[in-house]
């Protein structure tokens, strides 16, 4: 059997706000730089998460494609949609901070987009204007750092992809602590605010791109979502893949509503790390 029949593909999340410090394991944003050179030099292909999803629905043979990609395939995101995703600027008292597209931009144009032509990150963010800003004051001391007038713009190039973290996170600068959770989304009304009312109002921000996937706020699910509304009610309104914190490499017989990822910061701290944890 082939190493493309075996194929896998793991996923990396960062964080823009992970940053308490200005080196790798205090800053996903150096962590991330060094992250796309080290797995450039380790042959891995990055290419965007739509792909991986429409791969496990069927609608894309990514094992036919690795054949000229390579199978050290690789797929890059990044969850809460803070500014710092796409635009540079300041996170409290560490300085300056490049943003994760301009850095992934940079990277390109550096190894040359031959080498990595399909290049891409897919920034989860959260829809409810009224959230972000009660967030961006809680939780991020004013900076105004939760905006979307970025979205299009980005959504618009070839290096991102902006797709669905939920209406408000069920953040606890928001929610008591018993609903501060995804877990707590056990019914067909709430979660048809979290997950398609906020597809919904982020097309609107990013038309005519559409919004067909979602990442669970800290990786949560249960029962009811994965195997009740996900696959129907979600499905049906164009959301063909979900993501998880499963920390496990994806593979053909992998629940497109279940889909893993590892994340910076929390599953590896150094390039080392990194390394032995997806090879």
């Amino acid at each position: 059997m082939s190493a493309q029949d075996n194929l896998r593909v793991p996923i990396l999340a960062y964080h823009a706000s992970n940053i308490s410090g200005n080196v790798y394991q205090l800053n996903d944003h150096i962590a991330f730089e060094s992250d796309l050179y080290t797995l450039h030099h380790a042959g891995y292909t990055i290419i965007p998460l739509r792909w991986i999803a429409e791969w496990l629905n069927g609608e894309r043979d990514l094992e036919a494609m690795s054949e000229s990609l390579g199978d050290k395939l690789i797929g890059l995101s990044c969850d809460d949609g803070l500014d710092l995703d796409f635009k540079n600027g300041n996170y409290f008292d560490f300085g300056p901070q490049r943003s994760f597209y301009n850095i992934l931009k940079s990277f390109v144009e550096d190894v040359g987009q031959e080498n990595q032509p399909q290049a891409n990150l897919t920034s989860f963010v959260i829809a409810c204007p009224e959230a972000r800003k009660v967030m961006d004051e809680k939780s991020l001391n004013s900076q105004n750092l939760m905006n979307h007038d970025w979205w299009h713009e980005a959504a618009q190039s070839n290096l991102m992809d902006i797709e669905n973290h939920g209406w408000d996170h069920r953040h606890p600068d928001i929610y008591p602590d018993t609903q501060a959770n995804f877990t707590s989304i056990t019914d067909q009304a709430a979660a048809e605010k979290q997950i398609i009312q906020a597809k919904h109002w982020i097309e609107n921000q990013i038309t005519p791109s559409q919004s067909t996937q979602f990442a669970y706020p800290w990786g949560h699910t249960n029962e009811f979502l994965l195997n009740e509304f996900m696959p129907n009610q979600a499905q049906q309104a164009g959301i063909q893949a979900a993501y998880t914190c499963g920390a496990q490499h994806v593979t053909k017989t992998c629940n497109s509503y279940d889909i893993p990822r590892y994340v910076c910061g929390f599953n590896w701290k150094s390039p080392k790390q990194l390394l032995e944890l997806i090879s």
